[in-house]
């Protein structure tokens, strides 16, 4: 027998590097995308502007819903759920509710009523059935829907290793291949979906998943009280991490009045405008520091 030796080593059998031909190695400047893919659903709110720097929820994205308990995510998301579907009748929005039950969010419908025109797919364990939450799932994904929210990952993600006697690793990367294949497209419409995904954090407000899971979202999306400690203090949306626009800008909103969430539109225009100052400010100061630098530096080469 001859051994085996390592990729690129004189007289190896085998490498288990791609074949130049199979490695997909392309330019940007050279694909070909549908200009509809860049058109952004809008929600008719200013949150539109903290989605997207060029304001909305883009196609194929995945964005992390996290935040302290009982700040309101399932709300907001939900609301924002409603609010593009309002604007965009033909959008097909899906919300798939593994933690709340049809009384759940019947309580919900009293207060929002314009949530009770949204599909709803309630998830559950039934380990009697011989059907599976995760082929369900993936069957239903696979109608080919513009959105779907999804609440939460963390109590999918322990139905699926539940039923499949499989690790919690496991059930993650089943997940996230299903809504991977789903953002591309693969699915019966041909749409580019994406995902609002709903996320348990820790005691301490910390997110809950796998570095995979990390890197694979567009965004992660944070709800805050000012006060972690007072359920009653201000409550403000901010994302920190976004591939599609800022990181840092603070959007607040209430839940107190009925129908509808309620951002404070006046406060993060202002806010806006103060970080817009603050960054010119600041770049006027670099200026300066660099031809004081630069004037320095000639002064010492005259006294040479």
């Amino acid at each position: 027998l001859r051994p085996v030796l390592p990729c690129g080593v004189s007289g190896g059998l085998f490498c288990n590097r791609k074949p130049a031909a199979m490695r997909k190695i392309v330019k940007v400047k050279d694909i070909i995308f549908d200009r509809n893919l860049f058109v952004n659903y809008l929600s008719g709110t200013v949150l539109d502007s903290l989605l997207c720097s060029y304001r909305g929820l883009p196609k194929g994205v995945n964005y992390m819903v996290i935040g302290d308990p009982g700040v309101g995510k399932t709300t907001v998301v939900l609301d924002l759920m409603a609010n593009i579907h309002k604007v965009h009748p033909d959008a097909r929005v899906l919300f798939v509710s593994a933690e709340m039950n049809e009384i759940d969010l019947a309580i919900y419908v009293q207060r929002y009523p314009k949530f009770g025109d949204l599909d709803i797919m309630f998830v559950e364990a039934d380990f009697d059935s011989e059907a599976h939450v995760l082929e369900d799932f993936e069957e239903v994904l696979n109608e080919g829907w513009d959105i779907v929210a999804v609440d939460s990952f963390y109590e999918l993600q322990g139905i699926v290793k539940e039923e499949q006697n499989i690790t919690l690793k496991k059930s993650e990367s089943l997940l996230l291949s299903i809504i991977k294949k789903q953002n591309k497209a693969g699915n019966s419409r041909g749409v580019h979906t994406s995902f609002l995904t709903i996320q348990q954090v820790t005691k301490s407000g910390a997110f809950i998943g796998s570095n995979r899971l990390k890197h694979m979202i567009t965004a992660m999306m944070e709800l805050r009280l000012d006060n972690p400690k007072n359920i009653y203090s201000d409550r403000y949306i901010t994302f920190s991490k976004h591939r599609r626009g800022d990181v840092g800008v603070k959007l607040y909103f209430s839940l107190s009045r009925t129908g509808d969430v309620y951002f404070d539109e006046e406060r993060f225009l202002n806010d806006k405008k103060l970080r817009k100052l603050q960054s010119e400010v600041s770049s006027q100061l670099y200026d300066y520091a660099d031809k004081f630098n630069k004037l320095f530096n000639n002064i010492q080469d005259d006294d040479k």
